[in-house]
């Protein structure tokens, strides 16, 4: 369990008053013991504006209430926000994790390996995650299997841009186009420009396909940004040319990636 005070100046300064109320009322839940109430409280502070000790506390009250899926999601982005506890217990707790090595050829061995694969398999919700390193621990390649679908993250041979723009980013300035009815938007969000995070998925023959917002913005991107700048992100996405495809183990795989699209404010 996590204080209640939030222990870092930085924290402190970057977690609104209203979320930091949340969090300690939440946490003074999970202390005295209902974990009902910390559980929902804490749900607010992450709402408002997520972030590691919220995580790990909610996780704590969603064990003590048997909700091992909901200890391990977020115990688990505990961990991925550089969290070294978390990332034991969710270890300990959550994992089943099995090792299968490979030839050069990519054939499974038992002796004199060339590659590793590290297979972590959620037990109490679906999620595969799967890395690859060589023999000296680089890692190479990582995969995710989600609603029977696998996708890499890393392969040593990404996909390429192949379009006439020559690069991804010729391509997005020459095509994205500023919404006609955002003219104002210089009086309605703070600052010069606003950003959408789009993700995508590049498959075998190198089609942009599941264009959608990026999953751990999109509460707040379709809470905080008009629809009109979200459609026009994904427009440009879903429009760009074929890519020539990742290959990894001499075969051609699915790659998700994630892009920030900005639109910069007329003024």
């Amino acid at each position: 369990m996590r204080k209640g005070i939030l222990t870092t100046i930085l924290m402190a300064l970057s977690i609104t008053a209203l979320t930091q109320s949340f969090y300690e009322q939440g946490t003074s839940y999970l202390q005295n013991g209902d974990f009902v109430k910390a559980d929902s409280t804490l749900t607010l502070a992450i709402e408002s504006m997520p972030f590691r000790d919220a995580f790990y506390n909610r996780a704590i009250a969603r064990m003590q209430l048997n909700n091992m899926s909901g200890f391990c999601i977020d115990i688990k982005k505990a961990a991925s926000l550089n969290d070294e506890e978390a990332e034991k217990l969710h270890t300990q707790f959550c994992l089943d994790i099995d090792t299968v090595y490979y030839s050069e050829s990519f054939q499974r061995v038992d002796e004199n390996p060339h590659l590793m694969e590290v297979i972590k398999k959620e037990k109490f919700y679906d999620l595969t995650e799967g890395h690859f390193y060589d023999m000296t621990e680089n890692e190479v390649a990582r995969y995710r299997i989600q609603n029977e679908h696998k996708w890499y993250g890393l392969v040593p041979k990404m996909p390429k841009f192949i379009g006439k723009e020559k690069t991804l980013q010729r391509f997005l300035q020459k095509n994205l186009k500023y919404p006609e009815n955002e003219k104002d938007a210089y009086q309605k969000y703070p600052g010069n420009y606003t950003t959408v995070y789009i993700q995508y998925d590049i498959d075998t023959i190198g089609k942009v396909c599941n264009v959608i917002v990026l999953e751990e913005r999109k509460e707040h991107t379709y809470k905080h940004i008009s629809e009109n700048f979200i459609n026009e992100a994904i427009r440009v996405i879903e429009s760009m040319p074929d890519f020539k495809p990742a290959l990894f183990m001499n075969k051609p795989v699915n790659v998700r990636n994630s892009i920030p699209i900005t639109f910069t404010f007329p003024r």
